[in-house]
């Protein structure tokens, strides 16, 4: 392992180390729950506007039966009187079905009026209900397209910025041997913010803890890449 190469990973390590600096995913990611909480709020908000839409049509046809009926409802008790006074000859019984019948009716008419002024009074509420979600939605929708702008901005950014890392990596990868490209992979796969280590006299800068003889030795003789036994940092000598 000559100068050469040990420098070539000492830049890739300080070129990682940068990278994971300035590494703005997290801030990224932050933003992106940002965004998904108000479009999953939008959702919702969306969702509950259908619902009362659909109750309030169901009212609507409900209420509409309702008053198309009210005329008949006069008439059938009218009609059910009538019988009490024009028929002669009636027993008891029948006296007393008509009244039940008239009872009814009139029970009828009771629940239905009242259902009525329910209806209405419902209605009224759902129009005053629906004219604050509609406003919501609006709230929401221009508070969602302004993060959502906000986050693929900064997403555009992170990627160039993420992305010029990855092409100078690229490039000094190109000057050391393929087999070189490999452990160095695999070091980085282990050690996301610092795969290569420097030697400092019998330990590894990396983590600090001493090395073995035969690693010592394998690391001076520079033939190799060598990797850490402890924390699987290449280990390189100073030059």
């Amino acid at each position: 392992m000559n100068k050469d190469m040990i420098q070539v990973l000492l830049d890739l390590n300080e070129n990682n180390q940068e990278r994971n600096r300035v590494d703005p995913r997290k801030q990224l990611a932050v933003l992106y729950r940002e965004v998904k909480e108000l479009r999953n709020t939008l959702s919702t908000t969306e969702k509950k506007l259908a619902y009362m839409d659909a109750e309030d049509q169901e009212r609507k046809t409900e209420l509409d039966k309702l008053i198309t009926s009210k005329p008949g409802w006069a008439s059938d008790i009218h009609k059910a009187k009538d019988r009490m006074v024009r028929q002669q000859g009636l027993t008891l019984k029948d006296m007393l079905e008509i009244q039940q019948e008239v009872v009814r009716l009139e029970e009828e008419i009771y629940y239905g009026e009242a259902r009525i002024v329910d209806l209405r009074g419902k209605t009224t509420l759902y129009r005053k209900n629906r004219d604050r979600l509609v406003n919501r939605i609006k709230e929401l929708k221009a508070d969602y397209n302004q993060h959502a702008e906000i986050y693929n901005q900064e997403k555009q950014k992170s990627d160039e910025l993420m992305g010029s890392f990855s092409t100078k990596e690229d490039a000094m990868l190109e000057h050391i041997p393929p087999e070189a490209r490999s452990v160095y992979r695999a070091a980085l796969k282990a050690n996301p913010d610092s795969p290569v280590a420097m030697l400092d006299g019998e330990i590894c800068n990396g983590c600090r803890i001493g090395l073995s003889k035969q690693i010592l030795k394998k690391v001076n003789q520079g033939e190799q890449l060598v990797f850490c036994e402890n924390c699987m940092r290449i280990i390189v000598p100073v030059l």
